[in-house]
């Protein structure tokens, strides 16, 4: 008799970055998030089983994960990828939720006028549980131990708006627990498994063993190279979002920069949208060299191949300025009116920029002068930067694992990095 094994893994790991799975209804937004019976947030498994497939090659990812049907013939899948739930403590389970608005577009997927459009997330911090089960017989490869890689160095990303920093993980742990089936008391033992009970997997979390092992065999091409800039705030930071809550004795500015809760503390914590960056990066290099971002930032027909992670604001102090409200048609004062806003300042973030390796010359030039130009204070992001908001200074520049020190001729080591001279 072959042998017969029984092989679960179980995944762990917060958001390191709002999460936005969309469920196909309008109640709360134009995108609102899955839910369950309980109206709690969750991640289907079958969006899941799509990350995980796409990790394989074809006939691999056939093998394991299932074909359509094809000549009369079809297979089911080996692999049984679970929902992922909220950790809960006792009964309850900390998520935020809030609505994030961007531009409405039209049939043709360009920016329609008045319009925008709206969707829900779970925003960083919320905890979720996911299993994986596999069907082994003899000969087949431990699909969790490739998968337990991607999850442990943070590769998997949900949901959409993954190019633009949604949908990051984070502090991942990862337990496996294996059953021999051949064998009658392994057989007992699974029977009496409960993959859904904590005390089951007490003391199967894998250990240096397990990762030397799974990283055996597994090529590591370079497609991707990596930037990762130290930045400190010169001024305020002005991205708003519009407010009309008002309450007795506290009362609302009327716009304030966007922040998120991300501990269960009630904390607020300011940060850039990954589409923020990703705006001011494409609009100042092709301001620089028209055309060059063409192929790379995405279109209606193509997905973006620069990825822009969301930036959190560390150590800033929020600050309530209340000036005369403007028309904004005709730029004159409002009589009798006042515009009150909340920003932030004095903070440090960290941006973190990914492009493709074979990125043409001309675009690796445009983007380490717009890198350049973003620590002299050219290029800025945000509301009210002509009057100062929305600049940085950079302070330590990885790229790869290699250093560039701001300064005198960064423009030229930047670029040497880029292109691996």
């Amino acid at each position: 008799m072959s042998n017969k094994k029984k092989i679960y893994y179980r995944f762990t790991f917060s958001l390191a970055s709002a999460l936005s799975v969309g469920s196909g209804e309008n109640q709360y937004s134009d995108s609102d998030i899955v839910r369950d019976s309980a109206g709690d947030p969750f991640i289907p498994g079958s969006s899941l089983a799509g990350i995980y497939r796409s990790m394989f090659e074809n006939k691999e990812a056939e093998k394991y994960f299932g074909t359509a049907l094809k000549e009369d013939k079809e297979a089911g899948s080996r692999i049984l990828v679970y929902d992922a739930k909220l950790c809960k403590t006792g009964k309850e389970a900390f998520y935020q939720k809030t609505i994030r608005d961007c531009v409405g577009l039209d049939e043709w997927k360009t920016g329609k006028m008045g319009c925008k459009f709206d969707f829900e997330v779970i925003e960083p911090g919320a905890e979720f549980v996911t299993y994986l089960e596999q069907d082994w017989e003899e000969n087949d490869r431990d699909i969790g131990k490739a998968l337990a890689i991607a999850w442990k160095e943070e590769r998997i990303r949900i949901g959409r708006k993954t190019m633009r920093g949604l949908g990051s993980i984070r502090d991942v742990t990862v337990c496996r627990r294996a059953f021999e089936l051949t064998d009658q008391k392994e057989l007992d033992t699974w029977l009496d498994f409960d993959m859904y009970c904590d005390q089951d997997w007490d003391d199967t979390e894998v250990g240096e063993d397990f990762w030397k092992e799974a990283k055996k065999g597994i090529a590591m091409s370079k497609t991707a190279i990596s930037l990762k800039w130290q930045l400190r705030q010169r001024g305020g930071i002005s991205i708003r979002r519009y407010t009309t809550q008002v309450s007795r004795g506290n009362i609302q500015p009327d716009a304030e920069h966007l922040t998120c809760i991300v501990e269960k503390d009630g904390k607020e914590i300011p940060y850039i949208p990954g589409t923020s960056w990703a705006g001011v990066f494409r609009h100042h290099m092709e301001l620089l060299c028209p055309g060059c971002t063409e192929e790379y930032f995405g279109s209606c027909e193509k997905r973006s191949l620069v990825r822009f992670h969301e930036s959190f604001i560390d150590k800033a102090r929020p600050k309530v300025l209340t000036r005369n409200a403007v028309d904004r048609f005709t730029g004159g004062v409002v009589d009798n009116a006042l515009f009150t806003e909340k920003m932030w300042y004095g903070g440090t973030t960290v941006l973190q920029i990914e492009i493709p390796a074979h990125a043409d010359k001309r675009f690796k030039q445009a983007l380490a002068a717009s890198l350049a130009d973003l620590h002299m204070g050219l290029l800025s992001i945000g509301g009210l930067t002509a009057v100062g908001r929305g600049v940085f200074e950079g302070e330590e520049l990885l790229i790869g694992n290699e250093s560039v020190v701001p300064g005198e001729g960064m423009y030229e080591e930047i670029l040497k990095k880029l292109e691996g001279r």
